[in-house]
């Protein structure tokens, strides 16, 4: 794929393209960022039929429409959908299925203010794809959402892109027609998170080790450098057992306020779709699903929840927090109908650091091996975009007793397995979308030690059967409000009869 130097896009009115935009706060923030590309380029996507012919620029699948999580069978042509990326210099068709199992039949989204919980709501859009580049089956992946344009990643080959939609306010046309996106290889973040670290201890670790670390311990089987990788496990394996990472995710109030409360919800489960991709490639050698059960939207800061630039200290606060959070019998269903969790991720605006409440280049930080333990089953990671999903898969890996790639084993060494996902950096070498060999020994060890037997219960299986009232009937007007324009939002009630008027607190979107 040829990428568009970014002064050759600011060029594109010479070709056609009209550029006009509003300098809202929003906008000046993607302004921002993509100048902070190195090279991009706009693409127009189209939603194609089976055999690649052209049937609408409009990227939704069906109207959008709220409803609870509701399983689907495998190959369902239903939730088929194709969309073809014709960008400057290149095309790319995308062949996608629903992710039906992205988010558990429990799933509840809760807004907490300073006193704990202040609204909630259980329903969802059907807007998260997985799959891959026609034709391309064996050699591609795709994570992309729907939910307001494209937002995701392609993989194809040894390059990883990521796309997402231009505000819409932001004024591309294409003789008129399409929506504009722009597309990015992961190379092209030239900023701090392209090379960033993330989670030691102390200064001298910093400087040696780099990276996602918190205090390991290590599993029964740990790879070295003098090993091979294949057949030292323990001969009882349960690579063919599927495990179920029932996950909370927490978006702190700096998020809120920075993403806004009409799109974070949205935002956070396009970035849980591409972890949950990641956990699906076949390379991590074991089945593991990984399932938002709920999602905690924080607009106000909690009494008992420390958060700040100092990843250690905030992660400690954070992991006590969340599981003051579960229920107390341990069920996987709490008494009132909220889903528990096996793991909580927290998403921060903050730019952490390991080992002090100033910014630093710290992206996240995890107790390594904590999967299953009630108060160390938990991360903290910065909010980079779309590449953040990278950051949590990383963290989440750690819980499962996964080691940086090359240190303590030969996966990253020269003339060894290059470095993958739990490289101690990420950089343009390393390929953030498949496991390393290490990585797969290190969970198929945690797993048969018996260390993940949290993750054994499958969710239930039956369908939820559709509401037989209509919306309007089983949400009122307010909650409509708080859904379309955020939680602050009501209807106005003086003197209408026929229209819905919408009111809404100055910063509430």
């Amino acid at each position: 794929l040829k990428i568009i130097n970014k002064k050759i896009v600011w060029g594109y009115s010479k070709i056609g393209l009209q550029i006009t935009f509003k300098y809202d706060e929003h906008k000046q923030v993607k302004m921002n960022f993509l100048s902070s590309l190195s090279h991009y380029e706009i693409a127009f996507p189209a939603k194609m039929d089976q055999s690649g012919n052209f049937i609408t620029y409009n990227l939704r699948q069906a109207p959008p429409t709220l409803r609870r999580p509701r399983r689907s069978l495998p190959n369902d042509t239903e939730h088929q959908i194709f969309y073809r990326l014709q960008a400057q210099s290149s095309s790319f068709m995308l062949n996608l299925t629903l992710h039906s199992d992205l988010l558990g039949q429990r799933f509840t989204v809760e807004y907490w203010k300073s006193g704990g919980l202040d609204w909630k709501h259980e329903l969802f859009e059907d807007c998260h794809y997985v799959g891959h580049i026609q034709n391309q089956e064996m050699n591609s992946r795709v994570a992309i959402s729907n939910c307001n344009g494209l937002l995701g990643v392609i993989v194809s080959g040894e390059e990883e892109y990521l796309i997402e939609p231009l505000p819409s306010d932001a004024n591309f046309t294409q003789n008129g027609e399409g929506t504009p996106h722009v597309m990015y290889k992961r190379s092209s973040l030239q900023q701090q998170h392209l090379d960033a670290a993330c989670g030691v201890i102390d200064e001298k670790s910093w400087k040696d080790r780099h990276w996602w670390l918190r205090n390991p311990r290590p599993p029964p089987f740990w790879p070295s450098t003098n090993q091979t990788h294949r057949g030292l496990l323990p001969l009882k394996r349960s690579v063919g057992t599927e495990r179920y990472v029932e996950t909370l995710v927490v978006a702190d109030k700096m998020m809120v306020g920075y993403h806004g409360r009409r799109d974070i919800e949205q935002y956070i489960l396009a970035i849980m779709n591409i972890v949950a991709k990641l956990f699906q490639d076949s390379s991590l050698g074991n089945i593991v699903n990984i399932m938002v059960t709920r999602l905690i939207l924080l607009t106000e800061d909690q009494p008992t929840l420390e958060i700040n630039h100092h990843a250690g200290k905030s992660l400690d606060s954070f992991c006590r927090w969340q599981k003051s959070t579960l229920s107390r019998n341990g069920n996987a269903i709490t008494d009132r109908g909220i889903a528990d969790h096996d793991t909580a991720v927290l998403i921060t605006r903050y730019d952490i650091c390991i080992y002090k409440n100033k910014p630093c280049g710290t992206l996240g930080l995890a107790p390594v091996g904590g999967m299953c333990e009630r108060e160390r089953s938990c991360s903290i990671n910065e909010d980079i975009g779309l590449a953040t999903a990278f950051t949590i898969a990383h963290e989440v890996g750690h819980t499962f007793g996964m080691n940086h790639d090359g240190i303590g084993n030969g996966c990253g060494s020269r003339g060894q397995e290059t470095a993958k996902l739990m490289a101690a950096h990420i950089t343009m070498k390393t390929n953030p979308f498949v496991w390393s060999a290490c990585s797969r020994d290190y969970i198929t060890s945690f797993l048969d030690a018996g260390l993940g037997l949290c993750l054994n219960n499958a969710p239930p299986q039956q369908d939820f059967v559709y509401p037989t009232q209509a919306p309007g009937q089983a949400y009122d007007a307010d909650d409509q409000c708080r859904f379309q324009h955020g939680i602050k939002s009501r209807q106005c009630k003086y003197g209408v009869q026929s229209i819905l008027l919408l009111t809404s607190h100055i910063g509430s979107q």
